[in-house]
């Protein structure tokens, strides 16, 4: 509840890795990007005390940002809720809120007393004589919605909207000029633990899966060919991925891939068993480490005890994520009749490792693969200290950016 007007708007983007903040404000009838924070979250907390690594993360985020008479937008991870994209019988604009109820009581694998249910009529579409609406349904659990909130409410912060991370981050393509019409376009979220695959049509959502797939498990591959811990890792892959520290005769940005392993046949949507093309997949961790980790052999890991090849090792984890892409643009292109994808827009802290650009070019044969950068875009953005960390590293902001854009709509 606002007891005056907002005068800006703070989207937060709390990560499994580290928590973004935006802050925007009108000026002249435009959006500009004020202020930025950024903050690491504590490995070693985060596995002891999730709700007080990220907590104390976001605390440092927000520090130097004034957070009153501020919109403040929060984001659920997309994994965590259930979107849906039901076509409906065209309908008096009256009815039509009892008939998406009536949709999502069928289509939400919850009890509808059970969630928050939100929704939007995206688009009205023809198919001959007969005309429908189609529309978006988000809902989430009661119990995700009050972590995210009690993340906040550990620093003082009280959300005024929630949104969702893939959501999030179409308004800030859209802001950033980057979704043109006529075009098809997947914004591909790459984060520490998930990734989340967007297909927007004409500037408008169409479909959105996400896939259990983070940069997780190329910092665990290289922790364990280099016998080092995780923020070693980390900084090995940056290193190598930043083109001002690279050596002159460091390999080529280009990773050969070796063959995908083989994935399940396409069936229809009904299929819920292991047919189901969007299943995980079986026998894709390789050595790579998986979910449960990678534990470097032979005693505890010493930091730099062995040098290795960051292409290499980063192979396999990087073919289980363009196998995961792939099966979702053959769902979308194939099972949802929908036009072929003609521009990929990566966003998230690996999406300037230039691998990742140079396989989704090759293996999925799509020319433009682009890193949505908001500094270059048409967005008004200050200069200087304040929004140093969006320099460094434009698409970890993204999200962040899109979350305050939408509460820009209060201002």
């Amino acid at each position: 509840m606002f007891f005056s007007k907002p005068n800006k708007s703070v989207g937060i983007d709390i990560g499994s890795h580290s928590v973004k903040a935006v802050v925007v404000v009108k000026s002249g009838g435009r959006l500009r990007v004020e202020q930025v924070g950024y903050a690491q979250i504590d490995r070693g907390k985060m596995n002891a005390d999730p709700l007080a690594a990220q907590s104390e993360a976001l605390s440092e985020a927000l520090r130097t940002i004034p957070m009153a008479k501020s919109c403040i937008v929060g984001a659920l991870p997309g994994q965590s809720v259930v979107i849906r994209y039901p076509r409906l019988a065209q309908m008096p604009q009256d009815k039509l809120a009892k008939a998406v109820e009536s949709e999502a009581s069928q289509n939400i694998p919850y009890d509808l007393a059970e969630v928050y249910l939100d929704w939007t009529l995206l688009r009205t579409e023809n198919e001959g004589e007969e005309t429908f609406l189609k529309v978006l349904i988000v809902a989430a659990k009661h119990e995700v919605i009050e972590a995210r909130v009690q993340i906040a409410q550990e620093t003082d912060v009280q959300y005024h909207i929630m949104s969702v991370d893939s959501l999030a981050l179409a308004d800030a393509a859209e802001t950033c000029g980057f979704l043109p019409d006529n075009e098809t376009v997947a914004l591909i979220n790459l984060g520490a633990n998930a990734t989340s695959i967007h297909f927007m049509k004409d500037g408008i959502s169409n479909f959105i899966r996400d896939v259990t797939w983070g940069a997780r498990e190329m910092l665990q591959a290289i922790a364990k060919a280099s016998r080092c811990e995780l923020p070693q890792a980390e900084e090995l892959l940056m290193n190598w991925g930043d083109p001002t520290s690279r050596a002159k005769d460091a390999p080529p940005d280009h990773l050969p891939l070796s063959p995908p392993p083989p994935s399940a046949g396409l069936g229809g949507l009904g299929d819920l068993g292991g047919g189901n093309p969007l299943d995980p997949l079986d026998g894709e961790f390789g050595d790579s480490g998986g979910k449960g980790g990678a534990k470097p052999a032979g005693g505890p890991p010493k930091s730099g005890s062995t040098k290795v090849d960051i292409q290499e090792v980063c192979q396999v984890p990087l073919n289980r994520l363009v196998s995961e892409i792939r099966r979702s643009f053959d769902f979308y292109e194939q099972q949802l009749y929908e036009h072929p994808v003609t521009r990929i827009l990566l966003r998230g802290g690996i999406a300037q490792f230039p691998a990742i650009r140079d396989i989704l070019m090759e293996e999925l044969g799509i020319e433009h693969v682009e890193i949505a950068d908001p500094t270059n875009s048409a967005l008004a953005i200050n200069q200087g200290f304040n929004v140093s960390a969006l320099a460094k590293h434009p698409p970890q902001f993204m999200v962040a950016l899109g979350l305050a854009v939408r509460g820009a709509a209060k201002l």
